[in-house]
Parts: structure tokens; C-alpha cells; sequence
């Protein structure tokens, strides 16, 4: 027997109900996610602006890399001196002696990485062939003083104090064996480690050892016969290794 025609409307009802039902069940109330943002690129990295001191090197002509930030040690061998910078600006000169035109200090960039205290000190074969120069224990007449600073180059080169102090006087202090004696080594040391100096005269007094950085301090030796002084004022040295 056929299905009447109100009986076909009521079946396509149900169907249609249904179906809006279960298209229902299949959507989400929840708001979309958005989609993931893309990783900020990375800020492109700015060289700090250079420091007044490094700015006035460079109007007065004179080449001398010198970072913008943290510690950082140059010796000029022409001028005999030592100059400490922190973050760009000197904060401490001392006078050095340098070495002799027969064994020049050479030009060089190291790390600074340790200070040894009372160290002995043992000469170089031709230190004891031309020289008659022998090993010296830790004491008052030994040629590295109370402190030697270690660096970390090939040739052997590193800062130390002396037990000569009345070489410093001299005008003229080409007159090491290569290596640089330091007159302010116990003001270097206590910037070096970051202490006192009373706490550098406490390390002196425990014997033989050694104090490593926390981090390396760079040191540059370089060679510039033109140089400004503690007042900026650009001053000629003498070239001593007649290298121009």
C-alpha cells in the first residue's frame, strides 16, 4: 500500500530535522585559535658608540682598537707606559719598562688570566750562557717582585712587578729582557681582581700562589710613537727599536 502524500511531508520533516542535528554536534562552540604568530626576527645587533677617550684617539689620528665595554689593558712601548681602561675610559697609567732594543717587546693581543703570587723565577738558556743569570726563589731580590701577571700568548710575554723599583725614574726604560715590569703592579692587580689593594697586600702575604680572574681582561701591546698623555695632549716618542 502507497504512502499518502502527508504522510511523505512528515517523513522529509524528520529527515530534515535530523540532519540539522547532526551537523550540529560536528561544529564547535569554541572561538577559533588564532593562527601561531611567526618568530619576531632578532633585533639586529648595534656597535656601542665609542667611548670620548677612543673618540679623541681617533681625532688626534692615532690607532688604538679599545673596546667600549669592560676591562681592558694597553701597553704603548714607545711611551714606556701601561693604561687600564674600564668600559672605554683609563682608569689607571702606570710606567713600565720595556724590553731592550737587543730583546724587544713584541707587538701582541693576549688575555690577561691570572696573577701569580711570590713567584720564582727561572732565566732563559741565553740568560744563563751571556748573562750568568741563575734561578731565583720567591723573596725581595727576585727580578718578577711580589706578583706576576699571566697571560696567555705563544711568546712567552706577561706583566710583572720587579724588585728594581728606582728603574722606573729613569726616562729611558728600554731595559728587559722582553717581558714589561708594571710600577703600579699592586693598583693593577686590585683592578684586575676587583679587590683592595689591603686585599692584594693580604694574598702577597700567603706565600707562593696563584689568583685566576673570574674573567680574562684583555691586554694589546703595541707599538705607537705618537701617543697623547694623561692631559690628551699628542706627544712624539722616540722610535727605540728603529722601526720606522
Amino acid at each position: 500500500m502507497g504512502l499518502s502524500v502527508r504522510s511523505i511531508r512528515a517523513v522529509l520533516v524528520v529527515l530534515t530535522i535530523a540532519s540539522a542535528l547532526a551537523n550540529t554536534a560536528c561544529v564547535t562552540t569554541e572561538p577559533p585559535v588564532p593562527p601561531a604568530a611567526a618568530p619576531a626576527a632578532p633585533a639586529a645587533l648595534v656597535e656601542p658608540p665609542p667611548s670620548a677617550y677612543s673618540a679623541m684617539l681617533r681625532g688626534q689620528g692615532v690607532d688604538a682598537s679599545i673596546p667600549a665595554h669592560g676591562k681592558f689593558i694597553l701597553v704603548n712601548v714607545p711611551s714606556f707606559e701601561l693604561i687600564a681602561f674600564q668600559d672605554g675610559m683609563p682608569v689607571l697609567r702606570s710606567r713600565v719598562v720595556v724590553g731592550k732594543p737587543a730583546a724587544p717587546t713584541p707587538q701582541l693581543i693576549a688575555s690577561l688570566t691570572a696573577i701569580q703570587f711570590n713567584p720564582s723565577w727561572t732565566p732563559t738558556p741565553n740568560m744563563i750562557r751571556n748573562e750568568a743569570l741563575h734561578y731565583m726563589p720567591p723573596g725581595p731580590q727576585n727580578p718578577l717582585g711580589r706578583m706576576m701577571f699571566d697571560m696567555d700568548d705563544d711568546e712567552y710575554i706577561y706583566l710583572h712587578d720587579t724588585n728594581e723599583k728606582l728603574l722606573f725614574k729613569r726616562e729611558q726604560r728600554a731595559l728587559s729582557h722582553g717581558c714589561v715590569r708594571v710600577e703600579q703592579a699592586r693598583a693593577l692587580a686590585a683592578w684586575a681582581l676587583g679587590v683592595s689593594e689591603e686585599e692584594i697586600d693580604s694574598m702577597s702575604s700567603r706565600g707562593t700562589h696563584s689568583v685566576p680572574l673570574t674573567e680574562n681582561i684583555p691586554v694589546s701591546l703595541v707599538y705607537l710613537t705618537r701617543f697623547p698623555d694623561e692631559s690628551g695632549q699628542l706627544v712624539s716618542y722616540p722610535d727605540i727599536y728603529a722601526s720606522r
